[in-house]
């Protein structure tokens, strides 16, 4: 009578267990397949910009970097003001000056108007670094599966904080370069925008760039000049002073001869009074 009790009971707590496994492994297997997705995401995002991350890297260490393209990249920063970019609405609006951005070469016409949106690789950068340090340190005094774990969730949270800058360029191209996409190359680094342009002449052309030549992305914000506040004096008539004319020479010496023929003269010193005696 008692095993044929507990049998019953034994069969439900089976198939409860059974029940409770299946929705278990059925979890289980959602879970692996989620992260599987989503590994797989993260790892094609470093994967497909690992020559962007190492060009981040680099900015740290300008050294490994070859002069040729540094010479040719124009940086504007959201902390300062320029003439032809300014950063608004979380959008850069930049306008290059008239010459290819390809071969240097001055252009005329229309600008061509182009709108980018480029990868902000600094959130992601700084989060992989922060998650293997922080799972050496771990490894190093409390556990050493703390190492693998931080490297993993440094890319995950660096893959959640990739975020992109909208970039508006107004931009001129010759004829042979016309349908060229080799520049404007742009990338990020902190809050700096920095565009590779073919041309050492059209980044110092950039960096000279006066009030004139600001485009029609609306209103840029000067940068403080002095201005020349100096007004000239009215102009004065010229007086000439009134000075007693010289005699010249000959007059003089005519003068003295007359004199001298009138002293001389017998008829004047007739009428002239005598002497006294």
């Amino acid at each position: 009578m008692t095993s044929e009790s507990t049998k019953p009971e034994t069969n439900r707590f089976a198939a409860l267990a059974g029940s409770i496994f299946s929705v278990v492994m059925k979890v289980a297997t959602v879970v692996a397949s989620w992260l599987w997705r989503k590994s797989r995401i993260v790892c094609r995002y470093y994967w497909e910009r690992r020559q962007e991350f190492w060009q981040h890297f680099t900015e740290y260490a300008r050294d490994l970097r070859p002069e040729r393209f540094l010479s040719r990249e124009i940086r504007v920063s959201t902390e300062e003001q320029y003439l032809n970019a300014e950063y608004d609405d979380d959008t850069w609006k930049v306008r290059l000056p008239k010459m290819c951005v390809v071969c240097g070469v001055p252009v005329d016409g229309a600008p061509l108007s182009e709108s980018y949106q480029v990868e902000n690789l600094t959130a992601p950068f700084w989060s992989v670094v922060a998650g293997t340090l922080a799972g050496f340190v771990l490894w190093m005094f409390v556990w050493k599966w703390f190492f693998p774990i931080g490297i993993l969730l440094g890319f995950a949270v660096g893959y959640g904080r990739h975020s992109v800058v909208k970039v508006k360029i107004k931009q001129w191209k010759c004829d042979k370069h016309r349908d060229s996409t080799r520049f404007p190359r742009l990338r990020t680094f902190a809050d700096f925008l920095i565009i590779s342009v073919g041309s050492k002449e059209l980044r110092q052309q950039f960096r000279l760039q006066r009030h004139p030549d600001r485009g029609d992305y609306g209103s840029f914000t000067p940068r403080d000049e002095p201005v020349d506040t100096y007004v000239p004096p009215a102009a004065t008539e010229h007086r000439t002073p009134e000075i007693d004319p010289i005699p010249l020479a000959d007059e003089a010496h005519e003068s003295i001869e007359h004199d001298t023929r009138e002293r001389l003269d017998a008829s004047n010193q007739e009428g002239s009074e005598k002497p006294p005696l």
